[in-house]
C-alpha cells in the first residue's frame, strides 16, 4: 500500500507541474503533532491525546500576480485518532479507549501571500485554504476498542500558516514555516451505542522545511 501511495503521489505531482506555466516546484517534510478534539452533548467525559507524526509532500507554486501564488500539491501525512474515557477511580486504567493510526493523502488547495523582502533575499509568506484528505491506511493501536466501531475514510480541513523563504540561487529557494489544520468532518462513522454520541474532529500542527526550484 505504501509503495502504491508513493507512486500515486509522484504521478499526480508531475501532472500538476506539467499543467502549470509560471510556476516553481518544491518538496517539503517535517514533524507534526496530531490530536483529536472530542465533543458530546452528554455527560461522558471524553478525552483526546496527541502524538508526534510526520508529513512529506510535493507542491507547485503558481504565480498569478506579484506576491500572490496559488499553492497546490499532494502530501502524505500520518495521524493519530484517539479518544478515551478516564476512570475517576484509577489513573492506570481507562473506562474505555479507542486509538487508530491513520495515513492520509492530502491535496492542499491554498492561497500563498508573500511580503516584500524584509532582509536581502528573504520574504515572509502566509498561506490559507482547504485540504481534502483521503485515508489510505488505518491500523488499530488499542486493544480496547470500546468506543469507536468504524471511522470515516476522508476529511476536509481548513489550513492556515506562514514562514520564511530565502533565495539561495537564481531559481532556488529554501523555506521554513508552520501551519495548523482544522478538520471539519466528524471522523466517527459508527460507535458503541452504549456511550453518549461522540463527535471527533482531527487537528494537525506541523513544522515544514523544504526547497523550491
Amino acid at each position: 500500500m505504501r509503495k502504491f501511495t508513493f507512486t500515486t503521489l509522484v504521478l499526480c505531482f508531475i501532472s500538476m507541474a506539467v499543467a502549470a506555466q509560471d510556476y516553481t516546484i518544491g518538496i517539503k517534510l517535517g514533524p507534526t503533532i496530531t490530536f483529536s478534539k472530542p465533543s458530546t452533548e452528554g455527560p461522558t467525559n471524553y478525552k483526546g491525546e496527541s502524538e508526534i507524526d510526520f508529513l512529506v509532500g510535493a507542491f507547485v507554486d503558481y504565480k498569478f500576480k506579484e506576491n500572490y501564488h496559488f499553492n497546490f500539491g499532494i502530501n502524505y501525512a500520518s495521524k493519530l485518532t484517539q479518544v478515551f474515557i478516564p476512570n475517576p477511580q484509577s489513573t492506570s486504567a481507562d473506562l474505555a479507549r479507542s486509538a487508530y493510526e491513520q495515513d492520509f493523502l492530502q491535496i492542499p488547495l491554498l492561497i500563498k501571500l508573500y511580503t516584500n523582502e524584509i532582509t536581502l533575499d528573504t520574504k515572509v509568506y502566509f498561506n490559507f485554504g482547504m485540504i481534502p484528505e483521503i485515508r489510505v491506511n488505518n491500523t488499530a493501536k488499542s486493544t480496547n476498542d470500546d468506543i469507536i466501531r468504524e471511522l470515516r475514510g476522508f476529511d476536509i480541513a481548513g489550513n492556515f500558516g506562514g514562514g520564511l523563504e530565502r533565495n539561495i540561487g537564481v531559481n532556488t529557494s529554501i523555506f521554513a514555516g508552520f501551519f495548523y489544520n482544522v478538520g471539519f468532518i466528524n471522523q466517527i462513522k459508527t460507535q458503541n451505542p452504549a456511550f453518549d454520541e461522540l463527535s471527533l474532529k482531527n487537528r494537525l500542527i506541523a513544522l515544514e522545511f523544504g526547497i523550491k526550484f
